[in-house]
């Protein structure tokens, strides 16, 4: 059972008259159970594209900076996981082209390339095609003449020029097989990747490499916010970011090893509460910056050391009148990255820590222990690092872990009255990668990207990060003057 979109209603962003586009994003949380009892909660952002000209299909996509390439479910693909999803009928677009993965033309009836590409503890299969891809839902309704203009664009030959300014020619991937998971839990219907080209194919198989060729963005960058409460909506902005979703400015640090495909940074000092760790002194320590990870990735003969420092000195806030706990009360050690620049990254306690799960019978016993990350990004945190592979990509299990630990399985808990959280606990997950990227590498997921909004500069190749403005900050800092004001909705700009 999903429990649920999380957030206010959301409307669609109408197409743009300016060279910045703002996707909104869902959020769906769903129940993952190990094979050892442990209880998890997984978070998936996704946003709308639409898929072929003129007639425009729908799909919902999770925005992946840990993946390279567009893949979409396929008519041919007849595995529950895909019909239970929007699939992307062929015959439907005249304006696409079958194509093999070097782009050249497939001739009907001739033999076609195929990829496989592994996404955590699941992986897809498909074939290739050239097709116009356009941010936001096709049915948008924008009585302007800017809109009006977009639309005509939009069904127009297949001409660089009369492009809108949110959609770009393409290849993109449609499945022939999904397996049945992870996909089949999560509503979303496919995966949008946003790392840097060498993480695809190709650069045309990349969408924000093709969409800054077509030069109709302001600004070659996109930006990534994520809620942190139901009252707020998530959001994904190209071209350029919001500024109202930061708090002050943006503080900049280069990725290195851009050749690896990964929006990664290095890491200068690692520190827990005012200790100086030794694991990142030989300057080896680096971090990918992934929107297709739940939790804190860790390396693994760090991740012990790090989970008892900060489990040790957790404090838990009072609990709720229910018996709840509210771990964005936590107290305990904060940890500090210290990157090159001058800059650095610092999450606290409630920022790194989470719900314990007990669920409890009919008659109120415990039955079992778990953990929660009840908020994530996609929760695909299995990195099989490299050229067309992913180190997050679309909502799975998590499985980048060293060999032996339990994988992750959709489970069935019921309703959310049947769970007690009564203790926090760090989100910290091992994994154990190789080098060039490994073995020293961190990935940071929700827990810092709920904390900093995050900008991706694709000329520069730069991340920027700045304290997100969330409404619940706000609500906050009036409190006292004016206690009775309702939250701030955020605005969707466009």
């Amino acid at each position: 059972q999903a429990f649920g979109l999380g957030g206010p209603p959301l409307r669609e962003a109408a197409p743009p008259t300016t060279g910045q586009f703002t996707v909104p994003l869902h959020r769906q949380r769903v129940p993952v159970q190990t094979d050892d009892g442990v209880l998890s909660f997984k978070s998936v952002y996704f946003g709308s594209i639409s898929v072929g000209a003129p007639n425009a299909q729908k799909f919902s996509m999770v925005f992946d900076t840990g993946s390279g390439h567009v893949i979409v479910p396929s008519m041919a693909c007849r595995s529950e996981a895909c019909l239970i999803h929007n699939r992307y009928e062929r015959r439907a677009s005249p304006r696409a082209v079958d194509i093999d993965a070097d782009g050249s033309q497939v001739l009907p009836g001739a033999p076609r390339d195929q990829l496989t590409v592994a996404f955590g503890t699941g992986e897809v299969t498909g074939q290739f095609v050239s097709e116009r891809l356009c941010l936001g839902a096709p049915d948008v309704e924008d009585p302007s003449p800017a809109a009006a203009a977009t639309a005509a664009a939009a069904a127009a030959p297949n001409t660089t020029d009369t492009l809108p300014l949110h959609c770009m020619e393409m290849r993109i991937i449609t499945a022939s097989e999904m397996s049945h998971e992870p996909f089949h839990a999560f509503s979303f219907d496919g995966i949008v990747g946003l790392g840097l080209d060498s993480l695809a194919i190709s650069p045309e198989f990349s969408m924000f490499s093709m969409l800054s060729a077509q030069q109709h963005l302001q600004e070659a960058s996109f930006g990534v916010f994520l809620a942190e409460s139901d009252d707020e909506v998530s959001e994904i902005s190209f071209g350029g970011h919001s500024p109202a979703r930061v708090r002050g400015s943006l503080s900049w640090t280069p990725v290195v090893m851009p050749e690896e495909g990964h929006w990664m940074i290095q890491i200068k000092h690692l520190r827990i509460g005012d200790r100086v760790v030794d694991f990142c002194e030989d300057g080896t320590c680096r971090a990918v910056v992934d929107t297709g990870t739940s939790l804190l990735a860790v390396p693994v003969d760090f991740a012990d050391e790090l989970r008892a420092d900060l489990e040790d000195n957790l404090k838990n806030p009072p609990l709720s009148a229910e018996g709840r706990v509210d771990c964005r009360q936590a107290e305990g050690l904060p940890v500090h990255f210290e990157l090159y620049g001058g800059m650095t990254i610092t999450l606290l306690p409630g920022d790194y820590a989470r719900p314990t799960l007990l669920l409890a019978d009919e008659e109120g016993e415990e039955l079992a222990g778990a953990e929660l990350a009840a908020t994530g990004a996609n929760a695909t945190d299995a990195p099989a690092l490299g050229a067309n592979s992913s180190a997050g990509a679309a909502a799975v299990a998590d499985a980048a872990v060293p060999e032996g630990s339990a994988e992750s399985e959709r489970a069935d808990v019921g309703s959310m009255d049947d769970i007690i959280l009564n203790a926090c606990r760090p989100t910290i997950m091992p994994i154990a990668l190789p080098e060039p990227i490994g073995p020293k590498l961190f990935i940071w997921g929700e827990p810092v990207l709920t904390k900093y909004y995050t900008v991706y500069h694709w000329g520069n190749k730069s991340v920027g990060f700045g304290i997100a403005a969330h409404a619940n900050d706000e609500v906050t800092e009036q409190v006292a003057a004016q206690p009775a004001k309702p939250k701030r909705r955020p605005l969707l700009s466009v």
